[in-house]
């Protein structure tokens, strides 16, 4: 298992689009959303002023090193009437505007899961922050979570998963 202190690392089939769909706007834990990594771009900043996706929020998105924080609420806002998330990208939430730059190492962007040596770089930040929640995409949605208990062993496993193969699609005449 992947583990700093009360943080648990895991892998899920899935991406930040479709995590963002399920993920309450009022949520006071992840009331705020750093962007560090927008489809390989790890300068997201500067997309604001160029994408039209992102004209939406620019003017509530605060400058952070090379990303840009932003409520959650307006981000989930933004994705759900123009697609922001496509693959490869990185968000961490907080909740706190108060925060620190992430550090230039940390990267949560796949293919790679997460393995210890990452999350024990980013543990001090993590807790200095109380970062409530981490993604990167890519092949899959790496996270990083404060979890206790029996859930902490459950989204610990998830870690271990093997990425789905790609399966022939059978046709009529091969049944």
């Amino acid at each position: 298992m992947v583990q700093y202190k009360s943080y648990v690392a895991g892998w899920l089939d899935s991406s930040i689009h479709d995590f963002l769909r399920m993920l309450p706007a009022c949520s006071t834990s992840a009331k705020y959303a750093l962007v560090t990594c927008l489809d390989s771009n790890l300068d997201p900043r500067s997309l604001l002023a160029k994408s039209p996706e992102l004209e939406s929020i620019a003017a509530n998105a605060k400058p952070l090193a090379k990303g840009f924080l932003l409520p959650t609420k307006l981000l989930l806002e933004a994705d759900s009437r123009s697609q922001l998330f496509f693959g490869f990208d990185e968000v961490w939430f907080f909740p706190s505007e108060r925060i620190q730059p992430k550090p230039d190492s940390a990267c949560l962007v796949g293919p790679a899961r997460i393995d210890q040596k990452s999350l024990d770089e980013l543990g001090k930040w993590f807790s200095r922050n109380s970062c409530a929640l981490a993604l990167g995409d890519g092949e899959g949605l790496n996270f990083i979570v404060r979890a206790r208990g029996l859930v902490t062993y459950l989204l610990g496993h998830s870690i271990e998963q093997p990425q789905p193969t790609m399966t022939p699609f059978e046709t009529a005449d091969s049944a």
